[in-house]
């Protein structure tokens, strides 16, 4: 079973394997297509002082390197792009959840808030 706020790597063919947050809901995620995530990016610098931006140091939530989940980048991805052989490398707690999905939100300049 696939959680949201679970961190799994996810490769993208051409910019190789990145870790994602899963975002959608458990229920939707019992299927076998697609997974709703937010990518992460390793340019912690700049990124990390955005609204539109969660940043994460090394050993957070299973994070091997500093990065910043990035509240523009949504995606519905493949579940077959998930590495699944080492499961998820961790797990947001509900308060860094709903800072994840504040972030999407001011994306799109709507208050959004995790149920």
């Amino acid at each position: 079973m696939i959680r949201p706020g679970e961190i799994h790597m996810a490769d993208f063919a051409e910019a190789g394997p990145h870790p994602v947050i899963v975002l959608s809901r458990e229920e939707l995620n019992r299927g076998r297509y697609a997974l709703v995530v937010v990518c992460t990016s390793s340019r912690f610098a700049v990124r990390s002082r955005l609204p539109n931006g969660v940043p994460f140091r090394a050993g957070d939530f299973g994070f091997v390197i500093d990065c910043v989940a990035q509240g523009e980048n949504l995606l519905s991805i493949d579940v077959a792009q998930i590495d699944f052989s080492t499961g998820p490398l961790g797990k947001l707690d509900a308060t860094v959840l709903r800072e994840v999905i504040k972030a999407i939100g001011y994306v799109m300049d709507s208050d959004c808030e995790p149920m």
